[in-house]
């Protein structure tokens, strides 16, 4: 198993650049806190890994914030800037979409199921 500062390298939270010497780790402190968290949840038979997994990574990527309350993992999904791209779209999401939640709560999160003549589960704002 790799040690938190090595899936903090490996999966971009801390970088640097050999020419500046600038090392870049503004989500590394949080990152940490959440592997960690992860690592300790997971020895529940019970816990849903990929869902808080793909939360990480959209932290990472500053699609979501995540906060800690009473030792719980909350998410919110708060969408991406594109720069010029979004300006094409007909409608922007910079905005977070809602207020905390737990990711395997997340609608974001649920699959769609398998059986293709299945209904996909339909929400309010569908």
């Amino acid at each position: 198993m790799h040690s938190v500062l090595e899936l903090l390298l490996k999966e971009g939270f801390i970088t640097f650049d050999d020419d500046t010497n600038l090392v870049e780790a503004s989500k590394a402190f949080l990152g940490a806190r959440i592997i960690e968290w992860i690592r300790e949840s997971a020895q529940d038979p019970d816990f849903e890994l990929q869902p808080y997994l793909v939360a990480l990574t959209y932290y990472k990527l500053g699609l979501a914030e995540i906060e800690f309350e009473d030792d719980e993992l909350l998410y919110r999904y708060t969408g991406g800037d594109m720069g010029e791209l979004i300006d094409e779209m007909a409608e922007t999401n910079s905005q977070p979409t809602g207020g905390f939640c737990r990711p395997s709560n997340s609608k974001t999160f649920q699959q769609h199921p398998t059986d293709p003549t299945e209904e996909p589960p339909r929400y309010p704002d569908d």
